[in-house]
């Protein structure tokens, strides 16, 4: 049966793990590694922990199932729902939360699994998604000392997030105010805080500046190894830096999906007749470029959006979508393109995750 092909270079994502690792080793950051992008693949999963990253975090708890066959420390990514409590404390060794009645939930269900459930507190610096928010103080107080109190769970440490909904950049201001909150924390409680976990891929960006608030030990990184991308100034990495030196080259290009022609012909550029909507019900408009050859592709917007993937050849461009086809204008390319052949594309994150989501596409794997 024939499906596109997503390939992934597990060498190159296992060197860029290994070098982020020591990198932010470096700066006294221990860093969680975001496996969800792949949907629970393994063989990502162990190629991140073979780079060095032995906490692997994924945002279903059904993916948290299958990467625990490499043996790794998981975390669940997305707060857990009070109706998947018994799989959460099963599958995951910590998981983000806010919320006392879940925090209770999983305190019980620890003790009836016989297990101590690790919490990783999470206070909204000001982005809008999960967390308490950063200004009731009182209640992230009592929280953590709920949390120290609750047999069968242990503090993992205190999580903030940033860019995902509200897209806040992390800063040096955002950082310090976390940092201070921690300190409080600790003076007030008595409780120490291990891990002070600042948010994402996109705080690289502080590093990348050297202004990176001093205190704060811990990230929740995927995009960083997966692509070799900054994502606050949005550019590809040469490589990673550590005191004004080079630690170790980012490598990007890591993921290809390989579609094969269905159709080849030479038609108008644009439709004869009277116009509608397409199958999403778009109108569309369209500019008079003569008669061109162009190739009609076995994958379509379901499998992966022609938005976020790019053609390896420059000379290809992409026409547009329906559900199950992809139409490229392949006049100006010089490879001698027939029927059955291949044509590559690179992929964003967003075309990654849709082609790791979809049923409609293999996998296959570079070593």
């Amino acid at each position: 049966m024939y499906m596109p092909t997503l390939e992934i270079d597990l060498k190159k994502l296992t060197e860029n793990a290994r070098v982020e690792k020591e990198m932010l080793a470096a700066h006294g950051i221990e860093v969680m590694a975001v496996n969800k992008v792949f949907d629970g693949c393994i063989e990502t999963a162990q190629a991140v922990l073979d780079g060095g990253i032995n906490v692997i975090a994924e945002s279903r708890t059904y993916n948290l199932k299958k990467i625990r066959a490499t043996g790794c420390t998981t975390c669940l990514l997305r707060s857990p729902s009070l109706s998947e409590i018994e799989d959460v404390v099963r599958y995951a060794d910590i998981s983000l939360n806010s919320e006392p009645v879940v925090m209770q939930a999983l305190s019980d269900e620890a003790q009836r699994q016989g297990k101590i459930h690790q919490v990783l507190l999470m206070i909204d610096m000001g982005d809008l998604r999960e967390g308490i928010w950063f200004a009731h103080y009182e209640q992230i107080l009592a929280t953590v000392k709920l949390i120290e109190e609750l047999p069968g769970l242990a503090l993992y440490g205190l999580g903030t997030n940033f860019n995902c909904y509200g897209t806040v950049l992390p800063t040096v201001k955002n950082g310090e105010d976390f940092l201070e909150i921690a300190k409080r924390i600790e003076t007030d409680s008595g409780v120490k805080i291990e891990h002070l976990s600042a948010g994402n891929c996109t705080s690289y960006h502080l590093l990348d500046k050297g202004i990176w608030p001093a205190g704060l030990n811990h990230l929740r990184i995927g995009g960083l190894h997966e692509f070799g991308i900054e994502y606050v100034d949005m550019k590809y990495l040469d490589a990673f830096h550590h005191s004004g030196k080079d630690v170790g080259k980012a490598c990007s290009d890591m993921y290809m999906l390989h579609a094969e022609i269905i159709e080849l012909n030479s038609k108008p550029t644009v439709p004869v007749g009277e116009l509608g909507v397409d199958a999403f019900l778009q109108p569309k408009s369209f500019t008079d470029h003569g008669t061109r050859k162009r190739a009609l592709l076995a994958f379509g917007r379901q499998d992966v959006p022609a938005e976020n993937c790019v053609p390896q050849d420059d000379a290809i461009s992409v026409l547009g979508q329906t559900s199950d086809h992809t139409l490229v204008d392949i006049e100006d390319s010089q490879q001698p393109l027939k029927v059955g052949d291949i044509v590559s594309f690179e992929l964003d994150y967003t075309g990654l995750l849709m082609a790791c989501q979809t049923r409609g596409v293999q996998r296959r794997f570079k070593y």
